[in-house]
């Protein structure tokens, strides 16, 4: 039975708090969340399969001086404990998972990473008031795990998960810091020191050639060559593999994924403490409902620009208690030719095939 959540405390869950990201992560929280949380209370929810790890990860956390309550949750310590991480949660990020090695694809992962979604998020669907709990998905591949994550919520709770898809959200925001990065680093090979980050939008999924960076529609606008503006765009779609290589097996993105990831909750905060009435970003979410209708309004225009592909990053607003509410479908009027005729019909038949696996994975979950 779902239990209310407290009015006076944002909880927040980290599910797999004790692998690479769900560590870094969780010290960002611990660290900066009181600066973003509105004079209200925090308790951060920490639970992993690893027990021991996820024991450290929150005794040397509880020693970082800010007024957040920490607690520590793991099945060798209690059958409930997935039960009790998540009682009362408002939020529930979720960089459970392996994580990729040399050799393998976010694909690769997909097997094991959808078992432990499908599971987790049938916990979620048992512990959480789906009316009003956001989930964000950070495990890959994103492009399935999201789907996965729905469907396992329609197939767990069907007399309570109306509109759960517009409270569920795949973290692509890793793309979108790359391509700023990359972007500034090619503007301060080329001209004076810049000391202002670009906003570069990516939209698409998470993976390869389904990741589709907007240069064209950059902050900071300058002339790219185009084969300059190629080699930026596969940096930002494959710059994952950089990093599983410079880790020789020891690890994938850890780092720059908190950081990314920390980016988008410390905005969701802001939303559960009333701080703000709306956030806006781009987020991987169902451009459908349960029912097969639009979503959202916007989602039926951006359906009809992306041949129907059902799930889709996008800028998107949200609200406390709708989640999403609208869905730009303009950004795809502004882009360029390049992005349009050449990166939009690569991205959406991969994009279409991962989305059905997570769905049929999903539905059996």
């Amino acid at each position: 039975m779902p239990h209310p959540i407290e009015t006076d405390t944002i909880k927040i869950a980290v599910l797999g708090a004790a692998g690479g990201i769900g560590q870094s992560l969780s010290l960002l929280l611990k660290t900066q969340l009181t600066s973003f949380s509105n004079n209200r209370h925090v308790h951060l929810a920490l639970y992993d399969v690893n027990a021991d790890g996820v024991r450290g990860v929150a005794a040397d956390l509880s020693h970082v001086d800010t007024p957040i309550t920490l607690t520590s949750h793991s099945p060798a310590d209690s059958a409930d404990a997935l039960r009790d991480c998540l009682i009362n949660a408002a939020l529930v990020l979720i960089p459970a998972g392996v994580p990729r090695k040399p050799g393998m694809t976010r694909e690769d992962l997909f097997a094991i990473n959808a078992k432990i979604v499908g599971q987790l998020g049938g916990a979620i669907a048992q512990h959480c008031d789906l009316s009003r709990v956001f989930v964000l998905v950070i495990s890959n591949p994103v492009n399935s795990l999201v789907p996965v994550m729905v469907e396992t919520l329609y197939a767990s709770a069907p007399a309570a998960s109306a509109g759960v898809e517009r409270r569920v959200f795949g973290i692509t925001h890793l793309d979108l810091v790359r391509a700023s990065t990359f972007l500034h680093e090619h503007t301060v090979n080329r001209t004076e020191p810049s000391y202002k980050m670009p906003y570069v939008p990516v939209i698409g999924g998470h993976s390869g050639d389904t990741i589709v960076p907007l240069f064209s529609l950059a902050s900071e606008q300058q002339y790219i060559a185009q084969q300059q503006l190629e080699s930026l765009v596969h940096r930002v779609q494959y710059g994952g593999d950089e990093i599983v290589k410079a880790k020789n097996g020891q690890g994938s993105a850890t780092l720059s994924m908190a950081h990314a990831a920390f980016q988008v909750v410390k905005n969701f905060v802001l939303l559960l403490t009333g701080a703000a009435d709306t956030i806006s970003g781009i987020f991987y979410v169902s451009l459908l409902d349960r029912a097969g209708q639009p979503a959202c309004p916007g989602a039926a225009k951006l359906l009809a620009q992306i041949d129907g592909c059902t799930y889709f990053a996008a800028p998107v607003t949200v609200t406390r208690s709708q989640g999403v509410v609208d869905v730009d479908y303009g950004i795809l009027g502004k882009i360029s030719t390049y992005e349009r005729e050449k990166l939009l019909p690569l991205c959406l038949p991969k994009l279409k095939t991962s989305i059905e696996a997570g769905r049929t994975v999903g539905t059996t979950v």
